[in-house]
């Protein structure tokens, strides 16, 4: 499209970058005008992680702005240059990505070509979006990823290109989500998920290939299938399978970076789970006292007690995804991959770890009632069982597990993570 010039200005006496449409194209229609929508989608985005557009201008007949100067290096030269990025450091830098992306979708713009040379770092270390060429209107139809004119023109870049780009279907916000994902794969593995020896080849790729597996080192903090659930989801072929939006992605960012979360450890989890008890308790005896003026049984009392522990585990997954004791002290189950969890797996999350102590207290009573007599002392020794052998057999398996995961983790794939801090 042009060249990139470090100028002056002379008015504030500062630096800044001069882009000049070039001499060879200067005449063609259809790529000033691509030229022109690049500096007024660039313009419109306000953020510290989009490139600053200043002033769009022409002299002598050619196309010029002048946009704020990076004084840094784009990833695609760090990359050439140590070959691949810490993961935190790659995760940090994507998700400042995602921000500025963030940004130009509420602006209403997707930028179709996110890729390691289009995302700059300061000196700073804060990353800046540039190159808004091809920028277009979320939910617009995209152009074809090939189209003839003169020669092969690809609209954006087939080593980070989303399936629905390639295809000339319909854009929005998910298209850009699957290129940054593309990226983080190349920060951390040291190279793209896909490539090939043409552009049709890595297009192929994209749009039927799995995404190969990327291992990060064990000093990242986590097990490494857990960027690979970020990535890829991401990466998911179908828009609908990949995040809904930016804010999804980011909370799943920070809860995949041990930067910005961590995973709880034994005396919070173990501090939560007495907190919801001690709950679940007190509500219990508040719920037997106008039932016990009129039953004397303790037949209706454990009646209650499933009641009330199923309420109560009911109104915090559908409200929360979470139980009021770890929202207390600042702890949330979220998945391996570091998305939130599915209310479906936080119902299975709480049936497999209170769900015994349920089914035996609510068997016990409909047996004393429906049997008009108590029922043996081994069964009011089951039902005490019931609570108390899955709760410790919870905190030790925190206590003894390199990965805190008890097995309601991981039945229900989640794990659970102090709440992750930053802005």
């Amino acid at each position: 499209m042009g060249e990139v010039y470090l100028a002056t200005d002379l008015s504030l006496d500062r630096p800044v970058a001069i882009k000049v449409l070039a001499h060879d194209i200067a005449n063609d229609s259809e790529l000033r005008e691509r030229f022109d929508r690049e500096a007024h989608a660039q313009a419109r985005v306000q953020h510290p992680h989009v490139c600053h557009i200043y002033y769009v201008g022409e002299e002598d007949g050619q196309r010029f702005f002048a946009m704020e100067y990076i004084d840094g290096e784009s990833l695609q030269q760090r990359l050439d240059r140590e070959g691949k990025l810490p993961p935190q450091e790659a995760m940090e830098l994507c998700r400042m990505a995602a921000l500025g992306l963030r940004e130009a979708h509420r602006r209403g713009f997707c930028h179709r070509d996110i890729k390691p040379s289009n995302l700059m770092v300061d000196g700073n270390g804060q990353l800046k979006i540039v190159d808004f060429g091809i920028a277009k209107q979320s939910g617009a139809g995209a152009a074809p990823a090939l189209t003839k004119k003169g020669s092969n023109t690809i609209f954006g870049t087939p080593l980070y290109m989303a399936p629905e780009q390639a295809k000339g279907q319909p854009i929005d916000f998910r298209t850009d989500i699957y290129s940054l994902g593309a990226t983080l794969h190349h920060l951390i593995a040291g190279a793209p998920p896909f490539d090939g020896e043409s552009n049709i080849e890595v297009i192929a790729q994209h749009l039927s290939e799995p995404r190969p597996r990327i291992k990060p080192p064990r000093r990242f903090g986590r097990e490494p299938e857990a960027v690979d659930a970020l990535c890829d989801q991401m990466m998911a072929k179908r828009p609908d399978d990949r995040f809904a939006s930016y804010d999804d992605l980011i909370a799943a960012m920070d809860q995949a970076s041990p930067v910005r979360s961590r995973r709880a450890g034994f005396w919070m989890r173990a501090a939560a789970t007495l907190l919801d008890l001690t709950i679940v308790l007190l509500t219990m005896a508040f719920a037997k006292i106008p039932v016990t003026k009129n039953f004397d049984t303790r037949a209706w009392n454990q009646l209650i007690d499933a009641a009330a522990m199923t309420a109560y585990l009911g109104i915090c997954v559908l409200v929360w995804k979470n139980t009021l004791g770890k929202r207390l002290l600042g702890l949330e189950p979220v998945s391996t991959g570091g998305s939130p969890p599915t209310r479906l797996a936080m119902m299975a999350r709480c049936v497999t770890k209170w769900g015994l102590w349920v089914a035996v207290g609510a068997a016990l009573s409909l047996l004393w009632i429906t049997g008009g007599t108590p029922p043996p002392m081994w069964w009011e020794v089951a039902y005490v069982a019931s609570l108390v052998l899955p709760t410790f057999a919870g905190i030790f398996a925190v206590w003894r597990s390199p990965g805190k995961r008890t097995v309601w983790d991981r039945l229900a794939r989640t794990e659970v993570r102090r709440k992750a801090s930053g802005p």
